[in-house]
C-alpha cells in the first residue's frame, strides 16, 4: 500500500505543476484581451496650458551622450530632492554613472527617491552591490512598482513604463530613455536613438507640467503595488570611486549651467498620463493624442513599432480621413531592435497601410526608440508611449504636450533627415526609397527566425 502511495506522489506533483502552468497561462493571456474604451466625451476637453500661468522652457535631448550629461547636471545642481523613475535600470556603465551621482547627492544631504519597474528591478538590480550600496544610504528611498506576483499572476502584465528625473523644483527630464547603456552615454556600438525633453522652471515650482508631474509621482509612490525595496546587507559597491572618475571623465557636467540660455521658450506644457494602477486601463492618453491629431491637417509620428488593435486601426483611419496626411517613421524590420514589434509589422503591415497612413521604414543604422507626435506646426507630444497595445492599454505611460513652434520645427527637421534614410510605403501600396536609403540584408537565419515568430506571436500580440 505504501509503495502504491509513493508512486502516486510524483503523478500528483506533475498534475499540480501542470495545473499551475495552465493557471499562469490563462491569467497572463486572457484578462488583457478585454480592452477598455473611454466612455462618452471623456478626454475631449482641451486642457492645454494658457498664457496666464508661469512659463516653462524646454530643450530636446536627442543624443545619448547629451542625455547622460544633462542628467548629471540636474543631479549635481539639486540641493534638496531628486526623484528618478525608470522602467529599466541596470548596473552597467551608464546605470553606474547615475547610481554614483545619486549616491553623492545623498551624501551631501539631498533626499533621493527611486522608483523602478518591479520586473526589471528584480532581474537587474537585486544582485547589484552598487545598487545595494545606493539603496542603503540613509537619504535614499527605493520602491519597485508591482513586483512579480505568483499568487495573482494576471497583475504581472501591468508595468510602469515611466521615465523621468526631477531635480528640486527647478527642472526635470522626461522622455523615452531607460537608465542603461542602450540609452545613456557612449558605451556601446549598438544603441537606441531616443528623445527626452528637459523642462526648466523659470519660476521654480510654478509651471503647470511640473506640478502635474510631482502630483503624479506622489500618487504612484503611495500605491499599494509600489513595494519598498528590502534593504539587505550593505552592498560592497564602488560608487564613491566611480563618482570621482565621473567628474574627471565628464567635467562639462559639473560646471555651472545657465539654464535660461540652454532652453527655448514655450507657450505652455501639459502632462498627460495613463491611469497608474496595475490593471487594464482606459486608453485616456491615446484618446487625447487622437483628438489632437484630428484638429490638424499634417501629422508626423515617430514610434519604435506599430502594434494595433481593431480600435487603434479605426482611430488611425479616422485621423487619416478628411484629407489629413499622417506620416509615421518606424524601424525597418531588417534593422529593428525589438523582434516582437518587427514580427507583428510583417504580419500586419497591409492593414496598417489601409488606414491611410504613410509609413517610413527607417534603416539608417541604430534602432529608433523615439515616441513623438507632431499634430500641425506648433504642438509637440513627446514621452514614453509607443504606438502599441501594451502602451495604450496595459502600462503606465506619460507624454508632454508642448506648445512651441521652435521645438516643432526642430523635430520636423530631424524627421526629414530620417525620412531620407527610409523606404516610404504609400497608402495605395506603392513603395519609394529615400535618397539616402540603403537596404539591409536580413540574412537567412533571421528570415527563418521571423518565419517562426510570425506564427508564435499571433495568440499573444495583445501583450506586445
Amino acid at each position: 500500500m505504501r509503495k502504491d502511495n509513493r508512486k502516486k506522489i510524483p503523478v500528483l506533483l506533475k498534475s499540480l505543476f501542470l495545473a499551475w502552468i495552465i493557471y499562469m497561462a490563462v491569467s497572463l493571456l486572457i484578462p488583457p484581451l478585454f480592452h477598455k474604451r473611454v466612455p462618452g466625451d471623456a478626454g475631449n476637453e482641451d486642457n492645454r496650458t494658457g498664457y496666464g500661468e508661469a512659463r516653462e522652457r524646454v530643450r530636446s535631448i536627442d543624443n545619448n551622450m547629451d542625455a547622460l550629461l544633462w542628467r548629471l547636471r540636474l543631479i549635481e545642481a539639486a540641493r534638496e530632492k531628486v526623484v528618478l523613475c525608470t522602467f529599466d535600470f541596470r548596473d552597467d556603465n551608464g546605470g553606474r554613472d547615475m547610481m554614483s551621482a545619486l549616491f553623492h547627492a545623498a551624501g551631501r544631504g539631498v533626499q533621493v527617491q527611486i522608483m523602478v519597474d518591479g520586473i526589471n528591478g528584480m532581474l537587474y538590480l537585486n544582485g547589484s552591490g552598487n545598487f545595494r550600496e545606493l539603496a542603503n544610504h540613509e537619504n535614499v528611498q527605493v520602491k519597485f512598482y508591482n513586483p512579480v506576483n505568483l499568487v495573482m499572476p494576471w497583475r504581472n502584465n501591468y508595468r510602469m513604463h515611466d521615465k523621468y528625473l526631477i531635480a528640486d523644483d527647478f527642472a526635470y527630464i522626461l522622455g523615452g530613455r531607460n537608465t542603461d547603456d542602450l540609452f545613456l552615454g557612449n558605451y556601446t556600438d549598438s544603441y537606441n536613438e531616443d528623445r527626452d525633453i528637459l523642462v526648466y522652471e523659470a519660476a521654480p515650482g510654478e509651471g503647470r507640467s511640473y506640478r502635474q508631474l510631482l502630483e503624479y509621482f506622489e500618487k504612484i509612490w503611495e500605491l499599494p503595488c509600489a513595494k519598498p525595496y528590502q534593504k539587505k546587507d550593505h552592498g560592497r559597491g564602488t560608487l564613491e570611486e566611480h563618482y570621482a572618475d565621473l567628474r574627471e571623465k565628464y567635467p562639462e557636467a559639473f560646471t555651472e549651467t545657465v539654464w535660461e540660455e540652454a532652453t527655448m521658450e514655450t507657450n505652455g506644457i501639459e502632462l498627460c498620463t495613463n491611469p497608474m494602477e496595475p490593471k487594464n486601463k482606459q486608453p485616456l492618453l491615446w484618446k487625447r493624442m487622437v483628438e489632437e491629431m484630428k484638429k490638424e491637417e499634417d501629422i508626423f509620428i515617430q514610434t519604435p513599432y506599430i502594434i494595433c488593435s481593431r480600435d487603434i486601426y479605426r482611430d488611425l483611419t479616422d485621423v487619416c480621413s478628411q484629407g489629413r496626411k499622417v506620416e509615421i517613421i518606424t524601424n525597418a524590420v531588417e534593422s529593428g531592435a525589438n523582434p516582437f514589434g518587427c514580427t507583428d509589422y510583417l504580419n500586419q503591415k497591409e492593414k496598417i497601410y489601409k488606414t491611410g497612413v504613410h509609413v517610413y521604414e527607417y534603416a539608417g543604422g541604430q534602432a529608433l526608440h523615439t515616441k513623438t507626435i507632431l499634430p500641425g506646426d506648433e504642438l509637440c507630444i513627446v514621452g514614453s508611449c509607443n504606438l502599441d497595445m501594451r502602451s495604450i492599454y496595459l502600462d503606465t505611460e506619460m507624454m508632454l504636450f508642448i506648445e512651441s513652434k521652435e521645438l516643432n520645427e526642430c523635430i520636423r527637421s530631424q524627421g526629414e533627415e530620417l525620412k531620407k534614410q527610409s523606404r516610404h510605403h504609400y497608402p495605395d501600396g506603392r513603395a519609394e526609397d529615400g535618397e539616402s536609403y540603403h537596404p539591409v540584408d536580413t540574412g537567412a537565419l533571421k528570415n527563418i527566425f521571423y518565419g517562426v515568430m510570425r506564427v508564435i506571436i499571433v495568440p499573444i500580440r495583445h501583450l506586445l
